[in-house]
């Protein structure tokens, strides 16, 4: 199965990239791999030592507490109390180191460690206690056979965790370093693999396309030998077309005077086409000042009809005062009422107050007669206001009837306009037109005197032509299959 050069160059260069890609992939992960070891490594050595450092540091203070305890008697109460919190400091200590990721010897020798600090630490409070009892010579004894060896393991256990913890680091960090060679020895291979692969590729496919190219070129070679000896045998006959060319450039000269004319008209139509577009636009601004001062008209009726609500409220409001004005009136009148008949019934002693009741009803009559007097003026206000609503209704819709006519008027001002200026552009559209066919007929007339050869002679040559073209065609076909 033969394939063509773009199927090979694909083939090729993807095969190239593939490989490229594929190297450039694991590369990756193996940097991700050694991103994440590096930064393990150096948590675990970082983080590891200062625990470790920070818990051997409390240790030997915990240490030099012993000839302290006994040289300043005043300072050991404070030593006692310093003691837990020594304790729980390396506690702590031991905690945030057992987090890292350990082997399984650092694990070990951490639970050795932590045994030995444990038992220590137990044997410290009993020397203290002998030495605050006075019995110096028992507590020295003590501490020779409990607490200065377990001190002592202690901390040789301390040191050899610091240690073991280094070499781990050391370990590690070697394998990282062979991780890092490993890759670079896989990406140079791959590199020079791939430019060999190129070498070799690029060979390949310079002489097949170089032959397939030879090929096609002596064929367009022979075949354009033969287009040539046509055309000298046409040129021959080239001169006996000048009686039909001086004919047709008369009857173009014809056409360029009837152009000329047309010319002119539509130049004349495309003036007055301008003409109308202007008054066009001069009654679209006028229609729309007219709407902005239908709008204006329609806010203002709005902000009427909003005070004329806002007085409405105000009468009913004035209208409720008066009706609560009447009711205290009544009542007032009714007290005055009682108390004229409760002052009856006390003879001479309510003749007094009979003369201050009579006189209050006087005046709940009177509050009486002008709340009426209110609410009859607060009805013919009402009326009024109600009267005034039902016009402004219709104002409003009036403006709003005229804004609708002058927004319809607006819109076919528009549509004229729009019409007009399309009159216009394809009147001017015209008139160049016209004047291009103008220049054109020239032109033609030009050129038409320069074609006087060639084409009777063009018509009898034709078939061999079609030949030399068909060879053409098969060349280029070979050289599309190439492709």
């Amino acid at each position: 199965m033969a394939f063509g050069i773009r199927t090979k160059l694909l083939i090729s260069f993807g095969s190239l990239t593939a490989l490229i890609a594929g190297v450039g992939f694991l590369g990756w992960q193996n940097t991700q791999h050694l991103s994440v070891d590096a930064k393990q490594l150096y948590e675990d050595q970082l983080l590891g030592t200062v625990s470790l450092s920070n818990a051997e540091t409390s240790l030997w203070k915990l240490r030099y507490g012993f000839p302290q305890f006994i040289a300043a008697p005043e300072a050991r109460k404070d030593i006692r109390e310093e003691e837990p919190k020594l304790y729980q400091s390396i506690q702590e200590e031991f905690d945030n180191y057992r987090k890292l990721n350990l082997t399984a010897t650092e694990k070990d020798k951490l639970k050795k460690l932590e045994e030995a600090y444990k038992v220590y630490i137990a044997a410290r409070p009993q020397w203290f206690d002998l030495i605050e009892a006075g019995k110096m010579e028992e507590a020295r004894e003590y501490r020779a056979q409990n607490t200065t060896p377990l001190g002592a393991e202690t901390v040789k256990l301390f040191n050899e965790q610091i240690n073991l913890k280094q070499d781990v680091g050391a370990a590690k960090y070697q394998q990282i370093l062979q991780e890092a060679d490993q890759l670079t020895v896989l990406i140079v291979t791959t590199l020079v693999i791939a430019l060999i692969s190129a070498s070799i590729l690029s060979l390949w496919l310079g002489r097949d396309i170089t032959r397939s190219l030879l090929q096609s070129a002596k064929g367009i070679t022979l075949t354009t030998g033969g287009i040539a000896a046509t055309i000298e045998e046409q040129e021959r006959i080239a001169n006996q077309q000048v009686a039909s060319v001086n004919e047709t450039t008369t009857t173009i000269a014809e056409l360029e005077a009837s152009c000329n004319q047309a010319s002119e008209q539509a130049q004349s139509a495309a003036a007055a086409a301008q003409r109308a577009l202007q008054l066009t636009e001069n009654g679209t601004q006028a229609v729309g000042r007219t709407l902005e001062e239908m709008f204006m008209m329609e806010k203002r009726v709005g902000a009427i009809a909003e005070q004329i609500v806002y007085l409405s409220e105000q009468a009913n409001q004035i209208g409720s005062i008066s009706g609560l004005v009447s009711e205290i009136a009544n009542q007032t009148n009714m007290l005055a009422l009682n108390s004229a008949v409760e002052a009856s019934r006390a003879g001479e002693y309510g003749k007094g107050f009979t003369i201050v009741a009579n006189e209050i009803r006087k005046l709940a009559d009177q509050s009486q007669q002008s709340a009426e007097k209110i609410n009859l003026l607060v009805a013919g206000i009402q009326k009024s206001i109600n009267e005034t609503v039902m016009v402004t209704d219709e104002g409003t819709k009036t403006v709003q009837a005229g804004v609708k006519v002058a927004r319809e008027t607006e819109e076919v001002f528009a549509e004229v306009e729009s019409a007009a200026n399309i009159v216009v552009l394809n009147n001017q559209q015209v008139s160049l037109n016209l004047r291009q066919q103008t220049d054109a007929m020239r032109q033609i007339v030009e050129a038409m005197n320069n074609i006087n050869h060639g084409a009777k002679e063009t018509a009898t040559g034709l078939t061999q032509t079609k030949e030399g073209t068909k060879q053409l065609n098969t060349a280029a076909l070979v050289l599309q299959e190439l492709v």
